[in-house]
């Protein structure tokens, strides 16, 4: 095993690529004291774009090192995220389907995560590549991913216990709407599914919805942060 590893870290750094996609692995394989490495003697880097799939593959000092040196980084807070998102369909899948039903419309099922996926996917990047852009290249697309994860967490935290303190509020107008848009196209398309929403415990309605509305707020922007009927007429227009 040791000697697999031994030559997979060698690969890593000498086959050229534009993109790696490290998915997997030991954490930290790339850090301070190999990230050099990437780059040959000729000083052009062996990868152009490097997006982590899982397990913080680059120490936090590598990601830099690298940026410094115009290797395009996408740290695995963003280029994961889809797998924490599809993790929360199973559970909505769960508690909205029977499991004659989930196994009787699974393909259409599927099918509607995936396009939810594809889009949040291209939401983060379009906004991460945007910021870098707008900021003139100045702070690092890592930093960016990090700045993006605390905003939608912070608004998501404050729209949970705006929800949390009214109940019955995610089931009017336009909120139902908000909490809808969340669904897979087979449950939000679909009347006898659709009324489910209403058997939902309280907390998950204003999960569902916080979630909803926190990452339409940080991918689309224009909402301002005063409370109350503003998040109501943001709501109204973008839902």
């Amino acid at each position: 095993m040791d000697d697999f590893y031994r030559e997979f870290e060698g690969l890593i750094f000498t086959v050229p690529a534009d993109l790696f996609i490290p998915a997997g692995g030991r954490p930290e394989t790339v850090d301070e004291r190999n990230w050099h490495r990437f780059f040959p003697k000729k000083g052009d880097p062996t990868v152009r774009v490097i997006v982590e799939g899982a397990n913080s593959f680059l120490t936090p000092e590598a990601r830099r090192k690298l940026q410094e040196r115009e290797v395009i980084v996408l740290r695995d807070a963003s280029a994961n995220k889809c797998g924490v998102i599809s993790s929360s369909y199973e559970i909505i899948a769960n508690l909205l389907l029977s499991e004659k039903e989930f196994f009787a419309h699974k393909e259409e099922y599927v099918a509607g995560v995936l396009e939810i996926l594809e889009k949040r996917a291209s939401d983060e990047a379009e906004l991460i590549f945007r910021r870098y852009r707008d900021g003139g290249g100045k702070v690092p697309y890592t930093e960016i991913s990090r700045s993006l994860s605390k905003e939608i967490n912070d608004w998501y935290a404050r729209i949970f216990d705006h929800f949390q303190a009214r109940p019955d509020l995610p089931l009017r107008p336009p909120f139902r709407q908000a909490l809808l848009a969340h669904l897979p196209a087979l449950i939000r398309e679909t009347p006898r599914f659709r009324v489910r929403v209403r058997n939902l415990l309280p907390k998950y309605r204003a999960a569902i919805l916080a979630v909803e509305i926190a990452t339409t707020i940080v991918y689309r922007g224009g909402f301002t942060p005063d409370f109350g009927q503003d998040l109501k007429s943001y709501v109204s227009r973008t839902f």
